[in-house]
């Protein structure tokens, strides 16, 4: 079995920890508070987890619509939820009752990112519309039509205070978060940009495509490396620590890296009780946990054990 190693080197391996069959449609968004996690799927639920042992709780909303993006605000306990007619619901996680709909956008919701330096929110849409939200106040502090087509990916550096935005047309735009100016922009994909992640360690970051490529950039825009990594559109990028990142993709499998890309080291995929379908979505837990959602209506937790 594959191995890499932790910050301090000792080495770990990945393997199945537990698995979540209650949703019945596809897993599309996961995001995470201290001690639960939450789930939207095309069944039109939102379910709450103990992140631990993946036992659902008493924590359930029925949407009219499915949402392909929720995301919680630890500070004070709303979930945001985002869906496929472009309303932006809060719910208070403790009373499960909705707070406020918004109607801003006017089309689905595919992307939504915390700014937790500055108290804001930024959503962005499938006519490439991004909002900017005070998660203090919940006031609209601006609108910025992006002329894209869909907004996959939303990334925040809260290192650069950078804000990286994936695009349907294949570039990538970087704004800072005093002004939200444009510093730069440039394609990334032929086609669409689909995930963002932003290395600390190396001031680089990376991108995902539906070409099923890695690309790494400088925060300049130029391109340093190109690597086919999955057979299909790769939905999600994510660091799980300093020397590990994972991919997930439409071909059924997520990579582990050694490294920023640098190395393949573990492929999870159905034999070893990961996903039958395209993986859409994946969350970290902590350096040693993350979870996984797809199409074959699973959540997957994984789980690195220390030799």
């Amino acid at each position: 079995m594959w191995k890499t190693t932790n910050d301090q080197g000792q080495p770990f391996i990945f393997s199945h920890n537990y698995t979540i069959n209650a949703h019945a449609g596809s897993i599309y968004s996961l995001t995470v508070g201290t001690t639960h996690f939450y789930s939207s799927s095309g069944d039109r639920f939102i379910a709450r987890w103990d992140k631990y042992s993946g036992v659902q709780d008493e924590f359930a909303i029925k949407l009219d619509l499915p949402s392909y993006a929720i995301k919680y605000i630890e500070f004070n306990g709303v979930l945001v939820v985002g869906v496929s007619n472009g309303r932006l619901y809060l719910f208070d996680t403790v009373s499960r009752k909705e707070l406020k709909c918004f109607t801003q956008h006017k089309s689905a919701i595919f992307s939504i990112e915390e700014n937790r330096d500055k108290n804001h929110l930024y959503v962005g849409d499938e006519d490439g519309y991004l909002s900017i939200w005070n998660t203090l106040t919940w006031e609209l502090q601006m609108t910025v039509n992006l002329n894209c087509g869909k907004i996959r990916s939303l990334h925040y550096s809260s290192v650069k205070k950078l804000l990286f935005i994936g695009k349907q047309n294949g570039e990538m735009s970087i704004f800072d978060t005093d002004f939200y100016n444009e510093i730069k922009c440039f394609r990334a994909h032929k086609n669409g940009v689909s995930s963002i992640v932003y290395c600390d360690q190396r001031g680089l970051v990376a991108s995902a495509g539906n070409d099923g490529h890695i690309r790494i950039w400088t925060i300049e825009g130029e391109a340093l490396k190109a690597i086919p990594a999955h057979n299909y559109t790769i939905y999600s990028l994510l660091k799980l620590s300093n020397n590990c990142f994972l991919s997930a993709s439409r071909d059924k499998s997520i990579k582990v890296w050694n490294g920023f890309y640098d190395e393949v080291i573990q492929k999870l995929e159905a034999k070893n009780r990961g996903h039958n379908f395209s993986v859409n979505t994946l969350l970290k837990l902590n350096e040693k946990e993350f979870l996984s959602g797809g199409d074959d209506k699973k959540i997957i937790c994984f789980k690195c054990s220390i030799d």
